[in-house]
């Protein structure tokens, strides 16, 4: 993968953890909420709407939509021979640097500010993390983060390396610096060369 390409592919996988996190949030703060208000009053109902679990939902919500991305883009680069454990890695820690580097500014407003609350709304994905575990707001942050990190890299090698098991020419060939066209002509030899012997 060239410069050109690692740039518009992290660039990409930024924008799409963002648009993720907000759907995530619009369906842990608006649309579960409402779901569950449906439901008869009482413990189960208060229960299901308690922040940790709604939280936990918005998490879910997040790693369910970016886990089927990045499987395909370990199938799409094994198939193209584009893999780099430095550029998957980078663009992953780009993701987490984007998305955490505003929560270290919230400690900077009033606790009871309306930047305040646009922290707690925006980062509600992790509260669970911050409420149920105890954690710092910063830290559960950067946990909740890594974690979708970690499970979406887990992701990556195993659609790789399963596209690699079906077809070893492809890890054949990464293995040796040839390409899959170069492969792909010296299998062609190969058979004209049976077929003259023939």
């Amino acid at each position: 993968m060239d410069s050109l390409k690692f740039l518009l592919y992290t660039l990409a996988r930024i924008g799409l953890l963002i648009a993720c996190t907000a759907f995530a949030v619009f369906i842990g703060v608006v649309a579960y909420p409402a779901i569950v208000s449906l439901l008869p009053e009482g413990s189960a109902r208060d229960t299901l709407m308690q922040d940790t679990l709604r939280s936990v939902v918005s998490f879910a919500v997040i790693v369910l939509m970016l886990l089927p991305l990045f499987l395909d883009d370990g199938k799409k680069h094994a198939a193209y021979e584009i893999w780099s454990s430095v550029n998957i890695t980078l663009t992953l820690i780009f993701m987490v640097m984007v998305c955490f580097i505003p929560s270290i500014f919230r400690d900077s407003f009033e606790p009871h500010g309306k930047a305040n609350a646009f922290y707690e709304v925006a980062y509600f994905p992790f509260v669970w993390l911050k409420e149920g575990v105890g954690l710092d707001f910063v830290v559960s942050v950067l946990i909740g983060l890594a974690i979708i990190a970690a499970v979406l890299y887990g992701a990556y090698l195993i659609a790789f390396k399963r596209y690699a098991k079906a077809h070893p020419v492809i890890l054949g060939g990464a293995r040796r610096g040839e390409t899959l066209a170069d492969a792909e002509e010296d299998e062609k030899v190969s058979d004209d060369d049976n077929l003259l012997e023939e």
